[in-house]
């Protein structure tokens, strides 16, 4: 079949008519220059596939830079967005290649992200380590991250108590409570009760 029209239809995306109208595929701009394809140039079923197989893989890479100006993903969190617009073949494709020129680094975004959720949410170590890896950065490289903090859980646990918790230690019942809310925040036993006695010392 021949391509015999090419036609914008928003921004750089065109559509291209094959042979005598009967077919129409839709294609962005760079794709169709890059393929060496012209108007009244021959295409066949098999670079017809590739061609379209080309423009998908580019517009879901378009898609990934495009979030990644807004803030770092992981790769597996990265993929399961793409997959929303696409297949899970081209989306891992896709981020593996980012993975590869370092646009999608899982040790460096496990490290930063540890280090926020400690230092600014006041997270306890076990529960940084199951948000990183529900974000989809594997077990090893999320123990990795948790063990580089220099920060322990008592102190986030003291710092917690001291922001949200002030003056709530007044009795048994109060401290109870506290106790019960630091240890849904996932502090241990230990650790919830180390914090709180000396939190009530610090108050009286």
């Amino acid at each position: 079949m021949k391509i015999t029209a090419a036609k914008r239809i928003r921004g750089q995306q065109y559509a291209l008519t094959l042979g005598d109208g009967d077919e129409t595929i839709e294609i962005d701009r760079a794709t169709f220059d890059h393929s060496g394809l012209r108007i009244g140039s021959d295409i066949d079923g098999a670079q017809l596939e590739a061609l379209l197989q080309t423009a998908t893989y580019n517009r879901v890479r378009s898609r990934a830079l495009y979030y990644l100006t807004d803030r770092d993903y992981a790769a597996g969190e990265l993929v399961t967005k793409l997959c929303r617009m696409t297949d899970r073949e081209t989306a891992t494709a896709v981020v593996e290649r980012l993975c590869e020129v370092g646009l999608v680094n899982d040790r460096a975004y496990a490290a930063r992200q540890a280090q926020n959720m400690a230092e600014y949410r006041l997270y306890p170590r076990r529960r940084i380590l199951q948000e990183l890896q529900a974000k989809g950065i594997d077990r090893d490289i999320a123990e990795e991250a948790v063990a580089a903090l220099e920060t322990e859980d008592f102190e986030l646990a003291l710092a917690l108590l001291r922001k949200k918790y002030y003056n709530k230690l007044s009795d048994d019942a109060a401290r109870a409570r506290t106790a019960a809310a630091l240890a849904r925040y996932g502090f241990g036993y230990d650790t919830v009760r180390r914090a709180v006695e000396a939190a009530t010392e610090e108050e009286s």
